[in-house]
């Protein structure tokens, strides 16, 4: 059974051994559907320094980071697979002398733990904190990412905010992402549960929210668990675009030098935009959603590439801030003139 991994962080194996055992670890690394491959991705081998130390220490992460990417992100509006490029297994087989000591399985998500939970996190289950969320009052909403490995009944259950209806479906992929709001709940939110063998794992509320004013703006990041997840920022936002180039002063061409051409040239010109967003009030949980995105390394704003302009944050508690917006800079990752090619 495949452990859950969040290889933003190191993932540490130790092998115990003596003085100049040979250790090598076999990388099999893969993404569905396909299967474990024939011969190892890696193969990585270190010697037992000493009797005194026996031991030697492997970190694996940044080889299954490579096996991972975030290129596109998919609405969903049911129980829906993964991309199985978000993600991916790892089976490590450990030898010690040329004789295999043991197996490790693996499945990695491009998660990180703060450092205050030690070298690697545990997580639950369910990729996305329990709590309160606003979400907008039409349109397809994000997704809670889980993983079942299949040995226990999952069910999410959702409630209407105001009908007080009841949807149950049992959950169907081994990772799958399930919408915020069912369909069934448009126009006033629900409560979604996520059940397992008949105990609640987690509880979310999802509060809809109407803008009349302002354009909002779907911003989808990857979280501290390596998935994605939505935020909307409801309110005000302002667009600034800023322009560089290089200058050069041109010799002429000839003593009788032409009055209508630069003395002064400019190359190299483009251009980049960035975007200020504000999120409207908001729960004091939202304090460890916003250090997240400003961690994250994939971010997208209405599906657009994006980078995070705003390096620190206030993190607001109620009991100081009454009412708790938080205002983020993001810059368009793209230049605005194509230079890539």
């Amino acid at each position: 059974m495949a452990a859950p991994t969040f290889i933003r962080s190191p993932k540490i194996l130790t092998i115990l051994g003596s003085a100049n055992d040979v250790i090598t670890l076999e990388l099999y690394i893969w993404n569905d559907p396909s299967l474990i491959p024939a011969t190892p991705n890696y193969t990585l081998v270190k010697n037992v320094p000493t009797t005194a130390i026996g031991q030697v220490s492997f970190n694996v992460s940044g080889y299954c980071r490579e096996f991972i990417d975030f290129s596109t992100y998919s609405e969903i509006t049911s129980d829906t697979a993964v991309n199985v490029d978000e993600y991916c297994y790892c089976t490590i087989k450990q030898y010690r002398d040329g004789k295999i000591e043991g197996t490790t399985e693996l499945i990695c998500f491009d998660g990180f733990g703060y450092h205050s939970k030690g070298v690697n996190p545990y997580y639950s289950e369910l990729y996305m904190d329990a709590g309160n969320y606003y979400i907008k009052d039409s349109g397809n909403t994000g997704g809670v990412t889980y993983y079942d490995n299949q040995a226990f009944t999952w069910e999410a259950k959702y409630t209407g905010l105001i009908s007080g209806g009841i949807t149950t479906i049992t959950l169907a992929n081994v990772v799958g992402r399930l919408p915020y709001r069912h369909p069934s709940y448009l126009g006033e939110g629900n409560k979604l549960e996520i059940i397992k063998n008949s105990v609640v794992q987690a509880t979310y509320y999802f509060y809809e929210q109407a803008e009349c004013k302002y354009t909002t703006i779907n911003c989808d990041f990857v979280n501290k668990q390596g998935v994605w997840q939505r935020i909307v920022f409801f309110k005000a936002s302002s667009s600034n675009f800023s322009m560089t180039n290089t200058e050069y002063d041109l010799k002429p061409s000839n003593l009788d030098y032409n009055l209508g051409k630069n003395v002064r040239q400019t190359f190299n010109t483009n251009g980049t935009e960035t975007i200020t967003c504000n999120t409207g009030w908001v729960y004091e949980a939202y304090s460890d959603v916003i250090k997240q995105l400003l961690l994250s390394e994939e971010i997208r704003l209405d599906d657009i590439p994006v980078n995070i302009n705003s390096k620190s944050t206030k993190l607001q508690k109620n009991i100081n801030d009454k009412n708790i917006n938080y205002e983020v800079t993001f810059q368009y990752s793209a230049p605005t003139l194509q230079y890539n090619i």
